[in-house]
């Protein structure tokens, strides 16, 4: 619970973490709540402007105290609900990459097209994921996300001939879970750690094509192996600020049945939030990430023929995406984004990411932007903190 004054006289916010003041507060809102009985709800807009003869008006704000307060909710682990509550959380992404870079220079698609027959132009990328969890207790969360992806990506060869490849369908399926390690408050936590531990499941076809081909690496839709990840999240607050950092890695630790696996993922997170007023927070991340090499090849590649010159393995690659050694890289990005709670326990997530630095393996695609719209809602169960026990009070909190 985030309470504070505001000093008419010198408009300036002082915190209000007296208990004294506290129950002050209270008397004065069951006072004022007890003199209109027929009032069934209260007008936010009018409750938080108490009397005349109160100096300071009272603004409540609802910190989700056991998650950590708030966190941006693309970052993994992001968004655990209250105890012996359900969370569902969806959102929509859109990625676009445009233009060529090999390692951390552009590369222009002339200069690619003397090496490979046929090169991308630009590729989208729209994902839309749902995911649903529970927390058991304050202490541990499971949760299951499932994916649906859409790619297209857009080609021109030397011959300046301009083609499209597209698939779609079900992404990979991840499990995971969330355990609290330490926080230095049982109910409102000003700082804790917690564990994060899942397996992303094979879901994702890997045997997308195109009039009897296989499509390249970039262009199937999951892993072909059960992947295992670990991650460690660190959350901060004091109000009105928030800030947090994660680091998680995901391990690809055998071959799928095409005979490759991708390369493993690592992934680090920093962001810090300010809360512009009670349903509103403005969020600034740094999203760093590291993938490793794809090993091995596809069958269909290595003896089939498929992606190179003439369909004969033994012809060097007729594209860039069917050769294992461009792909993986380290990248960095800027995220902005904006969270704004339009009714109680739901939570609308906008937020559009840049890249600031590539070092890409080979000839790539290089990400222009990454644009994500996130929804969620929490549904407290009777025995939840935050389940209505009356049908009277303050019915709309803030973050």
């Amino acid at each position: 619970l985030n309470i504070q004054l505001e000093d008419r006289e010198n408009s300036t916010i002082k915190p209000f973490t007296d208990l004294q003041r506290l129950s002050q507060a209270e008397h004065l809102h069951d006072h004022d709540r007890h003199t209109s009985s027929e009032e069934k709800a209260v007008d936010v807009g009018k409750k938080l402007t108490l009397p005349e003869e109160l100096r300071y008006p009272l603004f409540l704000g609802l910190c989700c105290g056991k998650c950590g307060g708030n966190m941006p909710l693309n970052i993994p682990g992001a968004g655990t609900p209250e105890p012996h509550e359900f969370r569902i959380k969806t959102n929509l992404n859109w990625m676009r990459m445009v233009g060529l870079r090999r390692g951390s220079h552009n590369r222009s698609r002339h200069e690619a097209l003397k090496q490979y027959m046929m090169v991308p132009r630009y590729m989208d990328m729209f994902m839309s994921n749902l995911s649903v969890g529970y927390a058991f207790s304050d202490r541990f969360f499971l949760g299951a996300m499932g994916m649906y992806m859409n790619k297209d990506m857009y080609m021109v060869s030397r011959a300046g001939k301009k083609t499209r490849m597209q698939s779609q369908g079900i992404g990979d399926t991840m499990l995971m879970t969330k355990t609290l390690v330490y926080a230095d408050d049982p109910l409102f936590p000003t700082n804790q750690v917690s564990l994060l531990l899942g397996v992303s499941m094979p879901t994702g076809s890997i045997d997308q094509d195109e009039r009897g081909g296989l499509l390249p690496y970039s262009m199937q839709l999951g892993s072909g192996t059960f992947d295992p990840f670990v991650g460690i999240l660190y959350q901060g607050s004091r109000t009105p600020f928030w800030w947090g950092s994660n680091i998680s890695y995901l391990s690809r630790l055998y071959e799928n049945y095409k005979s490759y696996n991708l390369g493993d993922k690592v992934q680090c997170d920093l962001y810090g939030m300010y809360q512009i007023r009670h349903n509103l927070v403005a969020e600034l991340q740094f999203n760093g990430k590291y993938v490793g090499d794809i090993e091995g090849q596809a069958r269909e590649i290595q003896q089939g023929g498929t992606g190179h010159h003439m369909g004969n393995p033994n012809h060097p690659f007729g594209s860039n995406l069917f050769d294992p050694d461009n792909y993986g890289g380290s990248t960095l990005d800027v995220t902005f984004g904006m969270q704004w709670q339009p009714f109680h326990n739901h939570i609308l997530n906008a937020q559009i990411s840049f890249p600031i630095y590539q070092n890409l393996h080979g000839t790539q695609l290089e990400q222009d932007f990454n644009a994500t719209i996130s929804y969620y809602i929490e549904f407290p169960l009777r025995k939840s903190r935050r389940f209505p026990k009356e049908k009277t009070g303050l019915d709309i909190l803030g973050f």
